[in-house]
């Protein structure tokens, strides 16, 4: 059995990104620069093997994803799974906000969003194991090949500390970059293994090219 491979991809930026603005279910297209962005993205995979490509339901998801299958022929699948983490009443405020509007309830999340409970989901354990169930499904359906999923910083963050079993504060030690993608392989004997995290190789080359170096 040859290993599978997942790409898993945040999408682009949005105005609410650039505002530092929780997004969680809204559904915010991408900006100009999340335009071109996804673009970069797309030509990344003229020289990467893609077998499938499965897109979170949200327009900045799709927006991001439609370069990658216009250049590799590889139609899109919406999959609720990969849907970002539905954050309810928080979203379209930024920390500042929250934390005059809900106190030391929002703070004791910021300080362990594991065990905190939040509005809309209920926890990123419930989030979590969401996208896990996803993962899994698609394991199992692409044995051996390569699988791009595009999603949500927050939601593929949770999703790793789960399928890695690694300790909850992995997620406060990580970012995912708009756009970059982050390398999950499964080896021959069914372990998941990290092998990339946050490339965002395409979006350096863009920046040269702006500056003309």
């Amino acid at each position: 059995m040859a290993k599978t491979r997942f790409y898993l991809i945040r999408h682009g930026q949005t105005d609410w990104n650039k505002e530092k603005r929780y997004q969680g279910w809204s559904d915010i297209a991408l900006s100009d620069a999340g335009k071109e962005q996804a673009e970069a993205l797309g030509q990344r995979f003229r020289r990467l093997p893609l077998d499938a490509l499965y897109v979170s339901p949200l327009r900045r998801a799709i927006q991001t994803a439609e370069p990658i299958s216009r250049i590799t022929g590889i139609p899109m699948e919406i999959d609720e799974h990969f849907k970002e983490i539905n954050l309810g009443e928080w979203e379209g405020h930024t920390i500042a906000e929250l934390e005059e509007m809900y106190g030391d309830t929002y703070r004791a999340f910021y300080a362990d969003p594991f065990d905190a409970q939040i509005p809309g989901e209920g926890s990123f354990h419930k989030a979590g194991d969401r996208a896990l169930e996803g993962l899994r499904q698609l394991m199992e359906k692409h044995e051996g090949q390569r699988v791009a999923i595009v999603s949500h910083g927050g939601l593929l963050r949770i999703m790793l500390v789960l399928a890695l079993e690694v300790d909850k504060s992995f997620y406060r030690k990580t970012w995912m970059s708009n756009t970059s993608i982050t390398t999950l392989d499964v080896m021959e004997n069914g372990k998941l293994r990290l092998t990339g995290l946050n490339d965002k190789a395409h979006l350096e080359a863009l920046y040269y090219e702006e500056k003309g170096v």
